[in-house]
């Protein structure tokens, strides 16, 4: 089983909204329950909206569910330290092509994954610096393997 992202909760709503208006499963089919939609972001809930297409941030302190600032297609959520946020895409897009990198303890982005690559390889982006992506739901350093396979595919560059 995989695990869940805000990138594959995103593709798996767009899904069943399609399905929903192809009239092949029921709203109710669609959206399950709220775990279904749920992400654990380091010590945060992140929570995807279906009916509202908007995400939100689970506040232990008042035990409610509060709008994150964005929907889907819109921002990379993230967690910096004991800090939860997003960082808005330039425009609305698949949110899977972005990552934030955390250089010198500074974000960086969001950057596509080909700009991330060029980075990389001009030596704009040191090798050691940790990695945020859709594809993930944890900070990882840019040298691992399992990150370059998400980010590069099969064969990193070389650095």
């Amino acid at each position: 089983m995989s695990i869940k992202t805000q990138a594959s909760l995103e593709a798996q709503l767009a899904k069943r909204l399609q399905d929903v208006e192809n009239r092949k499963i029921s709203p109710e089919q669609a959206f399950g329950n709220l775990e279904d939609w749920t992400l654990q972001l380091g010590s945060y809930k992140a929570f995807l909206h279906p009916n509202l297409q908007q995400w939100m941030w689970y506040d232990q302190l008042h035990d409610e569910w509060v709008f994150a600032g964005c929907g889907v297609g819109e921002a990379i959520l993230l967690v910096i330290n004991k800090t939860r946020g997003i960082k808005k895409l330039p425009h609305p897009a698949d949110v899977s092509g972005w990552c934030i990198v955390l250089q010198d303890g500074q974000p960086q982005g969001p950057l596509r994954f080909a700009e991330l690559r060029v980075k990389l390889q001009s030596g704009e982006i040191k090798p050691k610096s940790l990695v945020w992506t859709t594809r993930a739901n944890d900070w990882l350093p840019l040298i691992s393997p399992r990150l370059r396979s998400a980010l590069f595919g099969e064969a990193p560059p070389a650095t």
